[in-house]
């Protein structure tokens, strides 16, 4: 069922953020749809896509099938050069990455411009498990991606689909088609109406992103926008985007997520990644985020643009990771600024910083 179209409104408490003190209302269009849990487009039984690369076989982390060293490279688009893998770096030579999603116990999804969907998990080379017809803006793991491998994606023609990663390396794509609307700019999972979609028709506000491993807390839905022209946190609530903090984010931002008592939030322009302290104000009836310390800089330039960030729950805790977009036109490199070249777009392990430990939902 569909939750009625809502007049809402932007409300901007600046503080230092842009040094203004007085809050500012600005009318704003948003568009909210309710549950999906009951739509028809997935109550169909799962089945292999055709023709679809079915991917490898996803191993425990403590499975004995894990490779000590990374297999072959693989892609239905021909072969790519070798990419040397490691602790740190655990997928390399990827076109540009769009979007990174935890997908359950030791692997994540990355998302890249061309389309493709690849497999990752430490130890083994990357394998595209499905192509998309657009690249996908936003990931969107369910709340038990655990146990039953499901992540929504939100592609940038504004099409939703559930990816499920199934036993054997077979994945099942459900297109949500009645979930579809012009303008979608982020999707994010309500505990009470399942998922929901962000629609905004201001252009003062260039939304980015929800970030992954929040709404189970209570708390409003965290993500990131330039308000504006300002970089900064924000959160959802009750019909209004409200910034978060005033902490200087540089002059971008780019995904974050929510790892433990920190979020985690990626500033490409900057080439950094920095964790930064929140908690909750303990209001008895409307809870709202607030910031607690000074940001952290886990990645200072050692990548180049980390564009995407995601908690993956592992053998060993919750292990950060980011997914670098050096390709972008806009963001181009020069050769030998970074470990790899220019071309070498990755997912790499960031230091756990002040965010490791805790759950990502």
């Amino acid at each position: 069922m569909s939750s009625p179209r809502l007049s809402t409104r932007i409300r901007t408490q600046f503080g230092r953020v842009v040094g203004c003190v007085a809050a500012v209302v600005v009318p704003v269009s948003v568009t909210l749809t309710g549950c999906m849990d009951n739509s028809p487009d997935l109550q169909a039984a799962f089945t292999e896509r055709a023709g679809e690369p079915t991917g490898i076989k996803m191993p425990k982390m403590d499975s004995p099938e894990l490779p000590k060293s990374a297999a072959p490279t693989h892609s239905p688009r021909g072969p790519r050069p070798p990419c040397s893998l490691d602790d740190v770096v655990i997928a390399a030579c990827l076109p540009e990455t769009t979007a990174l999603s935890h997908a359950g116990i030791g692997r994540g999804l990355a998302a890249t411009a061309d389309g493709d969907v690849w497999l990752v998990v430490p130890g083994l080379a990357p394998t595209v498990v499905t192509h998309n017809r657009a690249p996908v803006r936003q990931f969107l793991a369910s709340p038990t991606v655990e146990e039953d491998g499901q992540v929504y994606m939100l592609r940038e023609d504004s099409t939703v689909a559930r990816l499920t990663l199934m036993p054997g390396g077979h994945v099942d794509v459900r297109e949500l088609s009645d979930f579809n609307e012009p303008g979608i700019l982020s999707i994010f999972m309500d505990s009470d109406e399942g998922l929901q979609k962000l629609l905004i028709g201001d252009p003062g506000i260039d939304f980015k992103t929800f970030c992954h491993g929040n709404g189970a807390t209570g708390l409003p839905q965290l993500g990131t926008a330039i308000l504006d022209g300002v970089p900064m946190l924000v959160e959802w609530s009750a019909g209004y985007l409200t910034p978060v903090g005033g902490v200087d984010l540089d002059n971008s931002i780019g995904g974050c997520a929510i790892v433990g008592d920190s979020v985690i939030v990626a500033v490409p322009d900057a080439q950094r990644v920095v964790s930064i302290k929140i908690g909750s104000d303990n209001h008895p009836l409307d809870p709202h985020w607030v910031v607690e310390g000074s940001p952290e800089v886990l990645v200072d330039g050692d990548f180049g643009h980390i564009t995407s960030v995601a908690g993956v729950v592992s053998g060993q805790g919750v292990e950060i990771w980011g997914a670098t977009s050096n390709k972008s036109p806009e963001r181009a490199i020069d050769p030998g600024t970074i470990p790899g070249g220019e071309n070498d777009d990755r997912v790499i392990r960031l230091p756990a910083g002040a965010g490791g430990g805790g759950s990502p939902d």
